[in-house]
């Protein structure tokens, strides 16, 4: 089943991410997709991550799809406008993406390209609007056109005590699919989660809730300034050598949480063997619901 069919049915799904190289070796990139691909039902492929140069998303996914893989591009509103962004959606369909994640992306102020300019031509929601209407036929002009591209549409949400009128209001604008931010503590999640559910989103969109592995303290703390809500509990764990066990835990409890559509799994410096465990641990605890 594609992903485009699984997360319609609100079949479950797992997701996994690759970073593209800093460098042109297109042969490294197919050899981590092909390991990625053995357990992920779509794998996720950055853009411009830290404000930094590497291969573009879109070269990185066709790489994906030539080892077997089905991407998800990302797509960043910092460095197109409106014309390269929707270019490049329609070009992501004809290399076999599967879907399109519009996010922000990382201020250049923080990178190491400091003095570069940033476009901001749209807002991560106007580029959702955005691919809607191209898969709708509508060029940003509203020119009609054939050969739509057909993508779902993604967002990100940060599992947090924030309210969700954010994330409702990018699924009203057409987002058919949700990426979380890394949950690395259950209480927080559980809150988030009701009141999603309370909203109705999971009936317009599948939650995808993201986890990765703290391999140690420092590392668990560094997920914090990703954004993330990181229990005190889950670093100590992390300190003690116990992120591999935490992250199980966490998956098995979201995986049988009844609405929940899928992980993604954050691979970072994570051993690829505990990656495809966790998808393993995640599928079975989904289909114990």
């Amino acid at each position: 089943m594609s992903f485009q069919q699984a997360i319609r049915d609100r079949r479950f799904v797992v997701t996994s991410e690759l970073v593209p190289p800093r460098g042109a070796d297109a042969a490294a990139c197919r050899a981590r997709a092909e390991v990625l691909a053995t357990f992920a039902d779509a794998i996720n492929v950055t853009d411009g991550a830290g404000a930094a140069v590497r291969m573009s998303a879109l070269a990185a996914a066709a790489l994906v799809t030539q080892s077997g893989g089905a991407p998800i591009v990302q797509m960043t509103t910092r460095d197109r406008n409106r014309i390269a962004l929707a270019a490049d959606v329609i070009g992501a369909a004809a290399i076999g993406a599967v879907g399109v994640l519009p996010l922000f992306g990382d201020p250049v102020a923080g990178g190491e390209n400091a003095d570069a300019r940033e476009v901001r031509d749209l807002d991560p929601v106007g580029l959702i609007r955005l691919i809607k209407d191209l898969n709708d036929g509508r060029m940003p002009s509203g020119v009609a056109y054939e050969g739509t591209p057909g993508l779902p549409i993604g967002t990100a949400a940060n599992p947090s005590g924030a309210p969700v009128s954010g994330l409702v209001a990018k699924v009203e604008a057409g987002a058919t699919f949700i990426q979380t931010q890394m949950v690395l503590d259950l209480d927080t999640f559980n809150d988030w989660f009701t009141r999603v559910l309370g909203s109705g989103i999971h009936d317009q969109a599948a939650v995808i809730v993201g986890i990765a592995v703290p391999g140690s303290a420092a590392a668990a703390e560094r997920f914090r300034t990703f954004g993330a809500t990181v229990s005190d509990e889950v670093v100590r764990r992390a300190g003690a050598g116990d992120g591999v066990a935490v992250a199980t835990e966490i998956v098995r409890a979201v995986a049988g949480t009844a609405g929940v559509a899928g992980v993604h799994l954050y691979p970072l410096a994570t051993r690829v063997e505990d990656i495809a465990a966790l998808a393993r641990v995640a599928r079975q605890a989904a289909a114990s619901r």
